[in-house]
């Protein structure tokens, strides 16, 4: 019995190795959350999160995993994909580690030209989508306007 159980214990912690857990449901919230924190420690106010916006963070989020570049896969600048946006911040997780909401966001705030974007002070409103392709990269597409 005792072998049987161990048996099923390493089959399941394989199966965490080998298959990547999927992204939570509450990642874009938690990444929305650690922006604002990054925007209240410079005395800014903070964003919130815009349905629309959050539809055009999907488009680009999902475009990433054809190319991640802020130029779209059909050669367009990334502010083409709609009027809405004012800035764009990117992130491709190979790992889990790399797409939990702390990570991301800690990663924009090493990058001068993402951090500034985080701590614009004119910007009110973000949208915010993880996408996950077939291989089990994420990519994290964060819109700002």
């Amino acid at each position: 019995m005792k072998r049987i159980i161990n048996l099923v214990l390493s089959l399941i912690l394989a199966g965490l190795f080998l298959f990547p857990l999927s992204v939570e449901a509450s990642s874009e919230g938690d990444v929305l959350d650690l922006i604002n924190e990054y925007r209240a420690s410079a005395g800014l106010d903070a964003v919130t999160m815009d349905d629309e916006l959050n539809g055009v963070a999907a488009i680009r989020a999902e475009e990433c995993s054809q190319k991640f570049s802020h130029t779209r896969p059909n050669g367009q600048a990334w502010y083409t994909v709609s009027k809405l946006t004012n800035g764009e911040n990117l992130a491709h997780a190979v790992n889990y580690n790399q797409q939990k909401p702390e990570n991301v966001v800690y990663a924009w705030m090493l990058s001068p030209k993402h951090s500034a974007n985080v701590l614009r002070s004119n910007f009110s409103l973000v949208g915010i989508a993880y996408y996950c392709n077939d291989e089990g990269e994420t990519f994290i597409a964060c819109e700002f306007r």
